[in-house]
């Protein structure tokens, strides 16, 4: 009770701050004026400083620096907040967690950040997951990290919007080569070109190509992206068409048993596990200055995206029945949708808009029995699981009104107000029950919801800012999780789905307050912020590990205080982040938790107010420093540090090894990882790099989860009959060695 009374305490002085009257002679912006956007669209954009929220930008240069081989890694190392689970062990499949809320391409992950590329909602139909492999990180001029329920941002902002803007030929002309090799097989190979005639025409065009043999047992990875833009700009007018094609397999062996994590730490539990994606990506984009510095824009776009999945698991049912041991599960679905949009934007700060949103899932899924080999491979055996087969096909439509004005009450002190109408249908039409009824995934379901927000800032001086916030977001349950949400019938996502009760909409209200500013050319702020989540839909786990079900509970809340820095002296650059977060469930509830020794008889375990989150960490921690020793040679030095977290089953804390018939702690403890890198330059239009990542050699795990397991210590497939006691442990998302990677980088006009 008192943490919660501490923090109402500082959001409320906070806002008084925001409110209190000073003597300032004129809107006291900084010399230097960030103009960040608040919508998906581009607009006239605001001022970072009458922004009511804490918002985090990179430049392209960050996103693709060196220190980071992948997009979410970039995320990870440069921006506060932000944290990651690499459930799936694949570094292209990780989740990316901001304030306790998650973007991560796995189904079983209740996404609560949504995520854009030129005003392109990037989260799928199917789950709203994100695929990171199908953003073009090479194409990316900027993103913005929008913190809260924003409602400007549309559905599934539960807890942040990542905007990201992509290169055109006129702001990044000539050509790029990029060439790097590393441990485990690692070698990527990219190009950019870019050009304008002068006359308006620009275009721009990027390709790369990337292959890793992974650091765990056959774990390869695959990716090849190609991205072009071709537009006019003249006069008042811009137009641009951009396509965007994607390819990728993406071998993932997920979460590992303790003991034979501890025999060998590049092992696998099962396997295969293997996605393959296939997108491509159209999007017509478009703005006109209409005169009196009224902007309008918009965008018309279609995606079409193509997976498939082979998961070799074990058969639960082998643990205490005469079955095969082993399953093979297949997946394929294919995903279409499009959509319009469009904004006008008026100098004084109005912005209005509305925007259509369409899609089609086509999902089928086979469950055949296997045998499970000495290297714990599945090996298929002829015969199919017919109860667990799906078909489904799912449609979603989306319409959406938005408005956002900011209005100067005097000098430096602004209030601004927006909102957001959404309604949603989803349809699901089961082509193996079709008609409704027991075992049916026939459906009808619509939301819908007008969420609010408010916010003020207020700048006594150009060194100093205060803002204060409230916003509501809400989220609508997915055809996936609306096929998932029966405890009698858990999923081994995304292979089974049963007719299961209606899940509701998950809303978010978020307050957030803080002040930031500027010393000696040291950037600071210091916030805080409250989300509370009411009928949040969590996965819970079941037995078996992987395997569980969507349910709404109660209330959840993610609260916390963001402290940062940055800055530079001479030749040393800095950066400092640290995040408290209590990440925790509001109201009692009671789930399935066999794998918990706390469970009573029938599997459950009973979740109090306060019980924290599985998976979020309190604290986490980043700094960077970077010294330019000449001007050809640079080093930076980095670190992340989170601490420990509770495993999903875990949910009451309240789990406890005994060594026989449950092992392990069921929690993940506190880790740093430190990185290092260097770049030297012998000519103009030449750069050499080499980075260490893990620099240390760290073992540590970054996500666990309670479950049976089938295997003894020595990897043998434990059969176990009659009353014999099945034994559960704790499965961790190991973290990667250290890994050393080189690279070349040659521009040209």
């Amino acid at each position: 009770m008192a943490q919660r009374t501490n923090l109402r305490a500082a959001v409320l002085a906070a806002a008084v701050a925001a409110l209190w009257h000073g003597g300032a002679a004129a809107d006291p912006l900084p010399a230097v004026v960030e103009i960040v956007g608040t919508t998906p669209l581009p607009g006239l954009g605001v001022a970072r400083e009458r922004v009511a929220a804490n918002v985090q930008t990179l430049d392209g240069a960050a996103v693709n620096a060196k220190d980071g081989a992948t997009l979410p890694d970039a995320l990870n190392r440069r921006l506060g907040s932000v944290f990651v689970n690499e459930i799936q062990g694949n570094p292209l499949q990780p989740d990316v967690n901001y304030r306790g809320f998650t973007a991560s391409p796995l189904l079983g992950t209740p996404q609560g950040l949504s995520v854009y590329m030129d005003g392109v909602r990037m989260n799928q139909p199917f789950g709203d997951v994100v695929g990171w492999d199908l953003i073009p990180r090479a194409a990316i001029a900027s993103l913005t990290l929008m913190p809260g329920s924003n409602p400007l941002f549309g559905l599934n902002t539960l807890g942040g919007a990542l905007v990201v803007r992509t290169k055109d030929g006129e702001h990044d002309p000539g050509t790029v080569l990029d060439v790097q090799t590393g441990g485990y097989g690692r070698a990527e190979t990219g190009f950019e070109h870019g050009g304008h005639d002068g006359r308006g025409l620009h275009w721009y065009v990027t390709g790369t190509a990337f292959r890793d043999h992974g650091w765990r047992d056959d774990s390869p990875t695959r990716l090849g992206q190609l991205f072009g833009k071709a537009g006019w700009r003249g006069g008042s007018s811009d137009v641009a068409l951009s396509a965007a094609f994607s390819s990728s397999r993406l071998a993932g062996n997920g979460l590992q048993e303790e003991r034979l994590l501890a025999r060998d730490a590049a092992s696998v539990y099962t396997k295969p596990d293997v996605t393959r994606n296939r997108a491509a990506l159209l999007n017509l984009t478009a703005s006109r200055d209409v005169g009196a510095g009224v902007l309008l824009s918009g965008n018309a776009y279609y995606r079409r995206i193509r997976a498939s999945t082979v998961n070799g698991d074990l058969n639960d049912d082998a643990l205490v029945d005469d079955v095969p041991n082993g399953l093979v599960n297949r997946t394929a679905s294919t995903q279409a949708s499009a959509g319009l949009s469009g904004q006008a934007s008026l100098p004084k700060g109005l912005t209005a808009g509305a925007a259509f949103d369409a899609s089609r899932v086509d999902f089928r899924q086979s469950v055949q029995f296997g045998a499970v080999n000495p290297d714990r491979g599945i090996a298929p055996v002829g015969v199919f699981d017919d109860d667990r087969a799906v078909d489904l096909d799912g449609r979603a439509r989306t319409w959406s009104v938005y408005a956002m004005d900011t209005l100067r009450l005097r000098d430096g002190l602004h209030v601004t107000l927006s909102g957001r109408y959404n309604r949603t249908a989803v349809h699901n039409r089961d082509r193996i029950h079709p008609g409704g009824g027991s075992g049916s995934l026939d459906g009808d379901h619509r939301y819908g919801r007008f969420n609010p927000a408010a916010g003020m800032t207020w700048s006594p001086s150009r060194q100093l800012n205060a803002y204060a916030g409230y916003d509501e977001g809400s989220r609508t349950p997915t055809a996936v999780e609306l096929g998932c949400a029966d405890p009698a019938n858990p999923c081994k996502l995304p292979n089974a789905m049963a007719g299961d009760p209606p899940l509701r909409q998950v809303v978010t209200r978020t307050w957030e307050a803080g002040v930031r500013g500027t010393i000696r050319g040291v950037h600071w702020s210091a916030g805080v912020f409250r989300a509370t989540n009411h009928d949040d839909i969590l996965f819970v786990a079941d037995d078996a590990a992987g395997f569980g079900y969507f349910r709404n509970v109660g209330r959840t809340r993610r609260q916390g205080v963001e402290l940062g820095a940055d800055g530079h002296a001479g030749t040393v650059e800095m950066s400092v982040h640290y995040t408290y977060l209590a990440a925790t469930f509001e109201s009692a509830e009671t789930i399935n938790g066999a794998g918990n020794s706390s469970a009573d008889a029938d599997g459950n375990i009973a979740v109090r107010p306060g019980d924290r989150l599985p998976l979020m960490p309190r604290h986490v921690g980043k700094a960077r420093a970077g010294w330019q020793v000449t001007p050809a040679w640079s080093a930076e030095l980095g670190v992340q540090a989170v601490s420990d977290s509770t495993a999903r089953g875990n949910e009451n804390g309240l789990h406890r090894p005994d060594g026989t018939g449950f092992l392990g702690s069921g929690r993940t403890a506190g880790h740093a990882v430190f990185d290092l890198g260097t770049t030297f330059a012998p000519a103009p239009r030449l750069r050499l790099f080499a980075q260490v990542d893990n620099l240390f050699d760290r073992r540590y795990a970054t996500a666990a989860q309670l479950g049976a397991t089938g295997f003894s210590t020595d990897g043998t497939f434990m059969a176990r009959g009659g009353d014999a006691r099945v034994v559960h442990s704790t499965f961790y998302a190991p973290g990667a060695p250290r890994t050393i990677r080189f690279g070349v980088r040659c521009t040209f006009d």
